[in-house]
């Protein structure tokens, strides 16, 4: 294994974030934001059009900043990635395609009664049920959908319309910049494309084109339009007509959307990437896309989204890396961290990537980083991964571990023995809008995929699609791309593509094994039926039926990838996941997380296949530590690398592996530290987010929180002028207070207490002296216009904004011409302290020093930034022992340590211990710690009463008021105090 390429990745193995351009984009401030990336360790970026754009999107203007970008990356050695729509789902072209021509439009079919139908519905069948009347309906979605720039979505299942939008977008990028693709534009991402985009709770929609039924009678010999009674009702032979569906719908979806896509990367020189409408579950696939792991065959690079701030789509990270490495494709990509939440910074991004990673993932495209923090951009499914939280500074040390991350596994090959047969043909003969049948056959696949993982009985999944063109059988095993597997499983499902019959039909008479589990939970689902009909399934004769899940472990447990042991249990530790890589020479590598975020866990390693050598490679710090015993402690969200060869390299004696594992079980305390000087690095904040009075266009708000009134602003004409007032009270006047007002330079006048403020922009270009936080903050000193007592701002202009709605916009005219305006929350930056009245409002008062255990209790509720923590402490040093700080009680997204001025590292996870050997002296030190925290408390839905636990975070989460509380929900900032520990082991 090449240790020097681990150290220090290339650009591949690194992140390359949504990089969102979300308002009139100026090319310096573009071009210092990849200067940013670039810094922190980024491998390249994803130019992604999301909400506010107010640039032209594929204008000449938009064209020639895609190039400077790509041109910027050229020179730095980055990935200038395109994305293929103006937001999403991919296909529509920003609205182009569809106005083209009415054939490229959107089309479905729905069952509806008669007073339903509307006069452009085209009736394709009148059915009569229990004495009611339904018409099957053809529809044509309309124009002026506002989410498709006032047109509407397309149909995907139309070659033609698929190479309207090749022409619209990927041809317009290749004459723009062809000559920079395989040069610094890799390849494209299309985004959640989908065969039917129109849904409806109470309503049954399915995918259509004009060309279905001459389609579905060419392969299936019949005439879809004599059977829609049985797409929609359980009657006839309805489970054979839905499997002939939605096998139909799905092979259109690929033949004229996805292969066409690919083939056009192909031949261009890049790579087709990025994921489809709802992989997750079953019922969403076959609602949206069909089926998701017969489309990364053809993907260059295939990919899913990963949303929430949890790990529940196992499954999902299973199809896209099963398909990707049975069929050779090194990298998988996953759209990872939105939703979760401004408080996400270190921990729970990587406790999300070691998670993914060992599922499968070796591309990691963050979301979101945002060009522009204004309006509605900061309420872009949060969080912002960007420079504008206070803790990017350090974000260089989780690319530098992300990036050996993937490099890690992307070595050698994953070992892989057994195969799970997908059960998305069942879940098209069972699929109905009027019963839960789809959702039970979910929860019992979820469940077994799950529970193999838990127990670390690695698997892919086998996709009948790609089963049917790349499976044989070789003797006894079933051989699919470039894996061959030992055994076949089969979930609870009922039904079979005739090729998978006869495929496993020549494993069992080869002597293979196959072992059916029945349906454990509720009885209705074992393979009975072949494409839809009731069948013989001979190979069912010589297979192993298992009653439950546990037996089926059982018998699968010789082809775990390690056994890891809960020492407290005595049992698997289920928390800890694993994946096996076996390399070229024989060595072999193992990943282990604990996905537990709250728990730690005491582990007890048996490899499978012992060498001479056993190390743990710290991918953080970057350090081999020969492991000696065969127990450690997994902290929440830890993870660690282990290397198992004959090969000796050289490795230290370190007792803590800083990916959150510690190799020694105990330590003496030698001193605790407490009652640290405390230094502020930045000033403070108060947000004021209630009006006094706001009025414009004859709507009226009083003493109202400005939530309330985003979205009656942004339904005003443009051009309406309005006034707003804010206020606040001092109790102290600063010695130096701003005020920052989003987009200020734009409104007609400002004013404090009745005195005008002006605020000229000079750039832009963010800068720290006319901005705070974002390029489109403006700060304006106004120290010699408050006074003690209450202050009144106001600010008065005239509307303008493209904003529509929550996540929505509509194009600009005039984008050269535009000057928006915002009605959000305005804040107080300076030196001062705040006093909490009654958590719902806090007073202005002296600058004060807060106590270290949480500063949000004690004068600095909305701080963002860092603050220092300065101990000087007496050490009677032993040169036998080795030396630990142990930080307690720490809630910060990272801690810097520095010991007698040298700097030692940063902490962002559990255990929070550090070896300060080599810089501690005997007798006095100096210790200081740099705590640093994330946007949370000043820019989240801070008013969501159960916004901490929710965790899929979206631009109606604040504006949730049936949630809404006055009080500010916050988290608390501070390290409680330190322990000085030692081991006598050096």
């Amino acid at each position: 294994m090449n240790l020097e390429e681990l150290k220090n990745p290339g650009v591949w193995y690194r992140p390359a974030p949504f990089w969102s351009w979300n308002d009139k984009l100026c090319e310096e401030e573009l071009l210092r934001q990849i200067d940013e990336m670039y810094e922190k360790g980024y491998g390249g970026f994803f130019m992604h059009s999301r909400v506010g754009l107010v640039t032209e999107y594929l204008s000449e203007e938009w064209m020639r900043l895609v190039r400077s970008c790509a041109e910027h990356a050229r020179k730095l050695g980055m990935l200038a990635w395109l994305y293929d729509e103006d937001r999403w789902p991919s296909g529509f072209a920003g609205g182009i395609v569809p106005l083209e021509k009415p054939e490229h439009r959107h089309k479905y079919l729905t069952l509806l009664k008669k007073d339903q139908i509307k006069p452009e519905d085209e009736i394709l069948k009148k059915i009569e049920r229990d004495g009611e009347e339904f018409y099957v309906v053809k529809r044509v979605m309309k124009l002026g959908d506002p989410w498709f720039n006032g047109t509407c979505y397309v149909d995907l299942l139309s070659r033609e319309t698929t190479e309207a939008f090749l022409r619209s977008t990927h041809e317009r990028y290749k004459k723009s910049c062809g000559d920079l693709f395989r040069v610094s534009i890799p390849g494209i991402f299309t985004d959640e494309p989908t065969y039917l985009r129109v849904h409806h709770p109470k309503e049954t929609t399915l995918p259509w084109t004009e060309r279905f039924p001459e389609e579905f009678l060419r392969r299936k010999g019949y005439d879809i339009r004599d059977h829609l009674e049985e797409l929609f009702f359980n009657v006839k032979d309805y489970m054979k007509v839905r499997y002939d569906f939605f096998d139909v719908a799905t092979s259109l979806f690929i033949e004229n959307f996805t292969i066409p896509y690919a083939k056009w990367c192909e031949e261009n020189g890049i790579f087709m990437t990025g994921h489809y409408m709802a992989e997750d579950t079953l019922r969403g696939q076959v609602e949206w896309i069909g089926a998701a792991m017969p489309h990364y065959e053809y993907m260059q690079i295939p990919g899913i989204d990963k949303l929430a701030r949890h790990l529940e789509q196992v499954v999902t990270i299973k199809q896209v890396s099963s398909a990707a490495e049975q069929l050779g494709k090194k990298w998988v990509l996953c759209e990872t961290f939105g939703t979760t939440g401004q408080h996400v910074s270190f921990l729970h991004r990587k406790w999300i990537a070691d998670w993914q990673a060992v599922l499968g993932v070796t591309y990691i495209n963050p979301h979101l980083s945002l060009y522009s923090m204004r309006g509605e951009r900061k309420r872009d499914y949060p969080p912002n991964l960007f420079y504008q939280q206070p803790w990017w500074k350090n974000e260089r040390f989780l690319s530098d571990y992300f990036a050996r991350l993937n490099h890690i596994v992307t070595q050698g090959k994953r070992e892989v023995k057994v195969l799970m047969i997908h059960p998305i043909s069942s879940a098209w003969c069972v699929y109905s809008k009027f019963d839960d049948e789809i959702d039970k056959l979910n929860e019992l696949f979820d469940t077994i995929t799950k529970e193999l993982v838990a127990n670390k009985i690695d698997f892919h999944f086998g996709d009948e699609m790609i089963l049917s063109k790349h499976g044989r059988v070789k003797e006894a095993k079933l051989r699919v791309g470039e894996y061959e597997y030992e055994v076949v499983v089969l979930p609870p499902l009922l039904n079979l593509k005739s090729s998978t019959v006869e495929l496993l039909n020549s494993l069992a008479e080869n002597g293979g094994k196959v072992f059916v589990l029945k349906d454990f939970r509720y009885g209705r689902f074992f393979p009975e039926r072949v494409e839809g009909k009731k069948g013989r399934i001979e190979f069912l004769k010589k297979a192993r039926v298992f009653e439950t899940l546990e037996d089926l472990i059982e018998e699968l447990k010789p082809f775990f990838s390690v056994d890891v042991l809960d020492t407290k249990t005595k049992e698997n530790a289920k928390a800890v996941i694993a994946q096996k890589r076996v390399l070229e020479d024989g060595s072999y590598l193992l990943f282990l997380a604990n996905t537990d975020i709250d728990r730690e866990v005491h582990c007890h390693l048996e490899l499978k296949e012992k060498r001479k050598h056993t190390y743990a490679i710290d991918l953080f710090d970057f350090k081999l530590v020969e492991l000696k015993e065969n127990e450690f402690v997994m902290f929440p969200a830890s993870s660690v690398c282990i290397w198992v060869t004959d090969e000796e390299v050289p490795a230290e004696d370190e007792k803590v592996v800083s990916t959150g594992v510690l190799l020694e079980k105990e330590f003496d305390f030698e001193t605790a530290l407490n009652d640290f000087e405390v230094k502020m690095n930045s000033f403070n904040v108060l947000p004021v987010d209630r009006v006094e009075y706001f009025e414009a266009g004859g709507r009226v708000f009083r003493n109202e929180f400005v939530s309330k009134i985003w979205y009656e602003f942004y339904r005003l004409p443009d051009g309406t002028p309005f006034r707003v007032e804010y206020s606040f009270e001092v109790r102290k006047k600063p010695q130096k207070l701003f005020l920052v007002v989003e987009c200020a330079e734009n409104l007609d006048r400002i004013t404090v207490n009745g005195r005008e403020v002006r605020y000229e922009r000079k750039s832009c270009i963010f800068n720290e002296e006319q901005n705070f936080l974002d390029v489109n903050f403006g700060k304006m000193e106004i120290t010699d216009l408050v006074r003690e007592g209450k202050n009144t701002v106001v600010l008065e202009g005239r509307k303008e904004n493209n904003i529509t709605g929550p996540g929505c916009h509509t194009r600009v005219k005039d984008p050269e011409n535009h000057r928006p305006t915002e009605v959000e929350t305005i804040y107080l930056v300076g030196d001062f302290s705040l006093v909490n009245v009654d958590e719902t409002r806090y007073v202005i008062d002296a600058p004060k020093v807060p106590d270290h255990r949480d500063i949000t209790r004690d004068g600095y509720p909305f701080y963002v930034g860092s603050f220092t923590l300065k101990k000087i402490f007496e050490c009677k040093k032993d040169p036998g022992k080795r030396y630990f700080l142990k930080l307690n009680g720490v809630e910060a997204a990272s801690v810097e340590v520095i010991l007698n001025g040298k700097f030692l590292g940063v902490l962002f996870w559990r255990p929070f211990m550090i070896d300060i050997t080599d810089a501690l002296r005997n007798g006095k030190n100096e210790l200081q710690l740099v705590l640093t925290n994330t946007l949370f408390n000043l820019i989240e839905a801070n008013h969501k009463a159960d916004v901490l636990e929710e965790t899929f975070r979206r631009p109606k989460s604040f504006i949730d008021f049936e949630h809404h509380t006055d009080r500010y929900i916050l988290l608390p900032f501070g390290l409680e105090n330190v322990a000085v520990l030692s081991s006598s082991s050096r």
